[in-house]
């Protein structure tokens, strides 16, 4: 017999759209430190954005509290999504790389970013002792350790205080562990559908047939990202040209370069490739509310 939908509140609504601003947030600062290219990083976004989705739809049906939040951190559902976009866009990027870009963006002297609930990765008494005498056999100190310190304890409480430069040793699977298990999720709300709409390829295709300049299209692909990253649903094949179309208008108003732009019988650009006008204005007011908050 199935469970009826137990009723969520408003604070818990509040909540899931702050953690999931949270972990696109994240998940741009992490692809810049990383330089993904653009696809990586929009597939990287989709990722995160399907995951989330999925999860929000069981904790709304779920009376339980600790398995809401259990292991549904950003910082690691932002590490699998990079990580699985990186296999996906054939991007080479070491699961190890993608540990420490958003262990840098979360703990570094320029974080940009903060979580409400952040990955709680441990290390055994075994892991610990053995990555303490692998690191002295090969010359390094271990982090945050005092002379006198030994064990999980010691070792995790100095994580806890001093960023973590690495994902080294039994810390390193600990973290694959747990960020593998969280790429099968993922690609169950991604229904096993592997190709990510991609705006920009519509974008780049728009800036050379109306004649627009190379400011311009890097001018649009700035605006492009933003306008993806300011929304927490992810974007459909069908969206995607109208979407790409809207960043072109925004950022030639933005150079001043609009009428430089190929118009004819007093029909803009968007108007001759048949664009939805009203449609575009829509996606420029959800980038002004993204970029407002």
């Amino acid at each position: 017999m199935s469970r009826a939908p137990v009723a969520s509140s408003d604070g818990d609504d509040a909540r899931r759209a702050r953690r999931n601003a949270q972990a696109r947030a994240l998940c741009r600062r992490a692809c810049e430190l990383l330089n993904l290219p653009i696809d990586t990083a929009v597939t990287a976004l989709a990722n995160v954005l399907k995951f989330y989705k999925r999860r929000d739809a069981i904790e709304r049906a779920s009376e339980d509290e600790a398995r809401k939040r259990a292991k549904v951190s950003p910082e690691l559902v932002v590490q699998a999504g990079i990580y699985l976009a990186c296999k996906l866009e054939e991007s080479v990027v070491r699961l190890a790389d993608v540990v420490a870009a958003t262990a840098a963006t979360l703990d570094g002297e320029d974080g940009t970013v903060a979580l409400d609930d952040r990955a709680d990765v441990r290390l055994s008494e075994a892991d610990a002792r053995e990555r303490a005498e692998g690191e002295m056999l090969a010359g390094y100190a271990v982090v945050g350790r005092g002379a006198g310190d030994e064990g999980a304890e010691a070792m995790n409480a100095a994580r806890d205080g001093d960023a973590m430069n690495a994902a080294t040793g039994a810390l390193y699977y600990a973290y694959k562990d747990r960020i593998l298990v969280l790429e099968q999720e993922m690609l169950r709300a991604m229904e096993y559908e592997l190709n990510t709409a991609q705006p920009h390829v519509y974008m780049f295709h728009i800036v050379h047939v109306i004649g627009g300049s190379r400011e311009l299209a890097c001018a649009a692909s700035a605006t492009l990202l933003d306008a993806l990253f300011a929304t927490a649903e992810p974007v459909g094949e069908e969206e995607a040209p109208t979407i790409a179309a809207a960043a072109v208008r925004r950022a030639s108003v933005n150079l001043k370069c609009e009428k430089d732009l190929k118009s004819a019988n007093g029909k803009m650009w968007y108007e001759i490739l048949g664009f939805d006008a009203a449609a575009m204005d829509a996606v420029e007011e959800r980038l002004r509310e993204g970029s407002a908050t």
